[in-house]
């Protein structure tokens, strides 16, 4: 119905609207079960995870759904505003963001997680640094490359403290950094995630927290979804 220079639904529009959604999510269902070559009597979870949130985001919290027989665990990786357009056509269940959504009334956003920011190194450097986190200034530093948005807040970080230091190498390769941190070369700043398989090492010592760089972590799904991301985000699985 035209009210001046608007327009607003009527009943009928709201009926149809209601039947819209419904074919819209039942399309993506139909999709995600057809793609892959996935069994018809199969059903799937598909989740989106934005590539600011994959360094953080827990896999672990979500590994025990691939032992299940009757499911499928489809992960993609994307840009933020595509994961979530991809969310609204029905082509995802969920999508895992280091940010809250709230400009959309048609999508839900739960808090899942805090992750943490920790500086770890070889318990010989951490003898050599002194106070955190002025010491840091008096140590080697691991970097990480020009593009990855992570070493602009680290930088950030070390800007507000007037904190340099010696920097003697970048890569984005968890793994390298492992490699560098466990051969003392030198510390290394990274998401909990990382830190957890760092201190299986036992010379590996936490320096400090960073507490500015705490990444939340929150699914958002669709308003209307009461489906296996939703039991997942309720943590009721």
């Amino acid at each position: 119905d035209r009210h001046n220079r608007s327009l607003t639904l009527n009943r009928q529009g709201e009926v149809a609207l209601d039947y819209a959604e419904k074919i819209f999510e039942l399309s993506g269902d139909l999709t995600a079960r057809l793609r892959d070559g996935v069994n018809l009597p199969k059903r799937s979870l598909d989740i989106g995870v934005t590539y600011q949130m994959t360094q953080f985001f827990l896999y672990e919290t979500i590994l025990p759904l691939f032992g299940r027989e009757d499911l499928a665990i489809n992960v993609k990786e994307g840009e933020r505003h595509h994961l979530l357009a991809d969310l609204e056509n029905g082509d995802l269940d969920l999508v895992f963001s280091s940010e809250k959504e709230l400009g959309n009334p048609r999508l839900n956003s739960f808090k899942f997680g805090e992750n943490k920011t920790l500086v770890v190194g070889h318990k010989n450097l951490k003898k050599k640094m002194g106070r955190f986190p002025k010491g840091l200034a008096k140590i080697p530093y691991f970097s990480y490359s020009k593009d990855s948005n992570f070493r602009y807040e680290i930088e950030m970080f070390f800007t507000q403290k007037g904190i340099h230091p010696v920097v003697i190498g970048e890569a984005d390769d968890v793994d390298l950094h492992q490699m560098v941190v466990e051969k003392g070369l030198a510390f290394s700043i990274v998401p909990e995630v990382a830190a957890q398989q760092l201190l299986k090492n036992k010379n590996i010592a936490i320096f400090g927290e960073i507490s500015e760089l705490n990444a939340s972590v929150w699914g958002i799904i669709k308003s209307n979804y009461k489906g296996l991301g939703y039991k997942l985000l309720k943590k009721r699985l």
